[in-house]
């Protein structure tokens, strides 16, 4: 009798916990959204102090932890709004998951069932320090959005998850008035 409440009182918790996992879709990466500025992203974690990487003035760069998960944001400079806007957002944490339950530690084979049907690519990342192909790259494309999802793939199985919002950074016109 014992062992089916402890049993079920495990399957509880494991059932909640895999509901907290924060989830990634091509316009969401965990609690940060593409459209966010910095200030919007240093405010969901207010106790880290807000450090950049600006040795590319461009396109700083910043880790921030939020709810337990360290992410890698990417922010470019908005030639309209004048402010750092996120270009891409990455993490290697295995508490995300896209919608349909693709996370870190899934395989490629996971990928393909999953995605398909829909607009995809994969290539080789060539690593430029051991002169190989190290990791492939699995590519999402959401053309309605502008954004894409890279799963990068270590011996077939992924090791980091990235969200890049494309046209947010490539439609930032400075000829426009």
């Amino acid at each position: 009798m014992r062992r089916k409440i402890y049993l079920s009182i495990i399957i509880v918790v494991i059932s909640f916990v895999n509901g907290l996992a924060q989830k990634i879709s091509t316009t969401q990466f965990g609690d940060i959204k593409s459209k966010m500025n910095n200030v919007e992203v240093s405010k969901l974690n207010p106790k880290q102090l807000t450090v950049m990487d600006v040795s590319n003035e461009d396109m700083p760069e910043q880790d921030i932890t939020i709810n337990g998960i360290t992410y890698h944001v990417v922010y470019y400079n908005n030639l309209k709004t004048k402010k750092l806007e996120v270009y891409s957002v990455s993490s290697t944490s295995k508490n995300l998951s896209t919608l349909s339950g693709i996370k870190v530690g899934s395989t490629l084979n996971d990928l393909w069932k999953n995605y398909k049907n829909y607009d995809i690519s994969v290539k080789n990342n060539f690593d430029t320090r051991n002169n190989e192909n190290s990791k492939r790259i699995f590519i999402l494309n959401d053309i309605d959005n502008g954004s894409s999802l890279y799963f990068y793939l270590n011996k077939n199985t992924i090791s980091e998850i990235k969200l890049v919002n494309e046209s947010a950074y490539l439609n930032n016109n400075i000829y426009e008035n």
